[in-house]
């Protein structure tokens, strides 16, 4: 790696308001591994700029907290923390931005844990001068029959066995890395939806010619735990559906409605398909498979129905945040 290269590591720690800090404490130490593994390679120490949608005072606490769970973490890095007071997801990535001059910035989230090779897997391929984004690999993390489930309908690629989905993921917010001066021009565009930013931002650098580098770059998401976020979460899913539906191609109220109903069928069959052909990649047992198909088509039943509301004016397109009733069961 050449020495000269410099980078920052935007960490948001919206997510581990919803995790315990015994799993947070996993990706930090994750984290000072692979920064340590790649100083060894010869890059100077960066800075990890904690982003996080509290007040400026909380930041003696965190430093505390991140000084008893990951020691390590402060002596490879220099800590930054960012206080975006309320802020949301896009909201504390783009903060942390704020926070660097370094050519590369890395993103990567408080849940997610990165495997050995992680950073230099992203960060090689800035070697390249063209080379303006580069997206990670991350898979949902799996052990029972509701996490199996979630990792074979959720948006990211099984760990393995996956490669049709895994060669067309789309952009991964919370792995992938910048040149500075790109996403420092284009920060993430403020949006209602939970997750449509980043896929404006991949609309964005196709628009503008760059090549969005997929590597093989792993790290690992804790699942979604709860019945009480499986619900809230599929009707977000559909609204923000409609929501990318409507900045991408601009249509009328009958076209979104038909959108949610064809919507509806597409993920259906993938979701069946999906199951079946690639529940035994989870681990899962095949008489789990049946109910397996009959979660999936729920969560995309429910997503439809968010999705029409939506498109119908049933309800206001309003900010979406994790509601108290989920964050708590």
């Amino acid at each position: 790696m050449a020495e000269r290269r410099t980078y920052s590591v935007v960490l948001e720690m919206e997510n581990a308001n919803f995790i315990d800090w015994g799993e947070v404490s996993v990706g930090l130490n994750a984290l000072a591994r692979e920064i340590a593994s790649v100083s060894e390679a010869g890059l100077a120490k960066p800075t990890v700029i904690i982003s996080h949608a509290g007040r400026s005072s909380d930041g003696d606490e965190l430093r505390s907290s991140f000084e008893a769970e990951a020691p390590r973490l402060g002596q490879v890095a220099d800590l930054v923390f960012a206080a975006c007071a309320d802020g949301r997801y896009y909201d504390l990535k783009n903060n942390g931005v704020l926070f660097t001059e370094a050519d590369i910035v890395v993103f990567v989230d408080s849940d997610s844990v990165p495997e050995p090779g992680w950073l230099s897997g992203l960060l090689t391929p800035f070697k390249q001068p063209e080379t303006v984004c580069v997206n990670g690999y991350t898979y949902l993390l799996h052990d029972d029959f509701f996490s199996r489930t979630f990792a074979l309908l959720w948006f990211f690629p099984l760990a393995e066995g996956d490669k049709r989905f895994a060669a067309k993921r789309a952009l991964n917010a919370n792995n992938n890395a910048f040149r500075r001066t790109w996403i420092a021009s284009h920060p993430f565009p403020p949006h209602n939806g939970f997750k449509v930013s980043c896929t404006l931002t991949m609309h964005e650098l196709w628009r503008e010619g760059h090549k969005i580098v997929n590597t093989d770059a792993r790290a690992y998401h804790y699942s979604p735990r709860g019945w009480r976020f499986f619900f809230w979460r599929a009707l977000v899913t559909g609204r923000d559906a409609d929501r990318k539906f409507v900045e991408l191609h601009a249509p009328g109220r009958v076209q979104r409605i038909v959108k949610s109903f064809t919507r509806w069928g597409t993920m259906s069959w993938r979701t069946l398909r999906r199951v079946v052909n690639l529940a035994p990649q989870t681990g899962m047992p095949a008489w789990q498979i049946p109910f397996a198909a009959i979660v999936g088509l729920a969560f995309y039943t429910l997503a439809f129905l968010g999705h029409f509301s939506l498109a119908a004016g049933l309800v206001r397109d309003e900010p979406e945040i994790v509601p108290d009733y989920v964050v708590h069961s």
